[in-house]
């Protein structure tokens, strides 16, 4: 009876992933539907090099204070080295008062000095504040994944049980999630046609994320 509950279980658990799944791959599909039916009227490609982590979570104390690449005792900032490269198309129709859609992937190593990556597809919103200095906020859909931490703090990590997902049949010995991503760019044009960016991911109740990069448009 035990077992037969146990495979009961396991199959709903699996069921739900997979539907899961198809609504992540739905979602993107729609969003990259709109971008390419869209009208464009300019490009724009990008690269940045992520650096520096900053934590704002108290309650992670024991687990930042293990981080290899913090700088400081309690792992409030660790270093955590990667890239960033985007294509964004510039949208003339402007649903949901976009400016733009980008497509964004970008890998490295996290806090614990194990890989990760990430892809997403987004909208863009850029908001002028003078000549050259101009605010870009980004908001989609997120392929987040990164090598189980569990090989490294798995005692540590266990109350992170049921938000990161972990599979033998996608990504196997990673662990992954979909998620409403985006982030922040503060640019500045360097020369015509060129903007140099910080870029900064919120997440402030855990973390913020903080890369440097340069942006050309066509």
């Amino acid at each position: 009876m035990y077992s037969s509950v146990m495979i009961l279980n396991s199959w709903e658990d699996n069921l739900i992933y997979r539907i899961k799944i198809i609504i992540g791959i739905n979602f993107l599909l729609a969003i990259f539907q709109i971008s390419i039916t869209a009208p464009v009227h300019a490009d724009s490609i990008g690269a940045s090099f992520i650096l520096l982590s900053i934590h704002t979570n108290p309650g992670t104390l024991a687990l930042r204070e293990q981080y290899p690449r913090r700088i400081d005792s309690k792992g409030n900032y660790v270093i955590t080295p990667g890239i960033e490269a985007y294509y964004q198309q510039s949208l003339k129709s402007r649903p949901l008062k976009m400016d733009s859609m980008r497509y964004f992937l970008g890998a490295g190593y996290d806090c614990a000095d194990l890989k990760y990556g990430f892809l997403h597809w987004g909208g863009r919103w850029v908001f002028s504040w003078t000549e050259k200095l101009q605010l870009e906020i980004g908001l989609g859909p997120t392929l987040f994944f990164r090598e189980s931490w569990t090989k490294r703090f798995a005692e540590m990590v266990a109350d992170e049980e049921g938000f990161w997902i972990e599979s033998e049949n996608f990504l196997p010995g990673y662990q992954h999630k979909w998620l409403i991503g985006g982030n922040l760019e503060l640019q500045y044009e360097i020369a015509p046609n060129w903007h140099a960016y910080w870029g900064l991911v919120p997440a402030v109740i855990i973390v913020m994320v903080n890369s440097f990069g340069v942006r050309y448009s066509f």
